[in-house]
């Protein structure tokens, strides 16, 4: 099976786990980011990094217990993203899906 094959086979799996890979990477870029321009806010990369990933930060924070500070709600994001990817590829495992990564 070629890997263009198996992608279009198990589109179910790769396109969520794609996404959430992406949202991801994302995190990690913003947290970066905002560890190297802490003293300048208005950095237009950091802007549209912002602009990309609050979404989904707002969600994140609804399910995070508030003791969680807001500055740390970009952590529990990038670990619920973690948990999210595994829990995705445990289940198509699961299921009894062979050959689909």
């Amino acid at each position: 099976m070629s890997v263009s094959e198996s992608f279009f086979q198990h589109w179910y799996f790769h396109l969520p786990n794609l996404a959430m890979a992406a949202l991801l990477y994302t995190m990690v870029g913003r947290y970066a980011l905002e560890l190297i321009f802490a003293r300048k806010p208005d950095v237009v990369i950091l802007t549209v990094f912002r602009s990309v990933t609050d979404p989904f930060l707002k969600a994140v924070r609804v399910v995070t217990p508030a003791i969680v500070p807001n500055g740390l709600v970009i952590v529990a994001a990038i670990v619920w993203l973690i948990s999210l990817r595994m829990f995705l590829y445990l289940t198509v495992l699961a299921a009894g899906v062979r050959n689909f990564a």
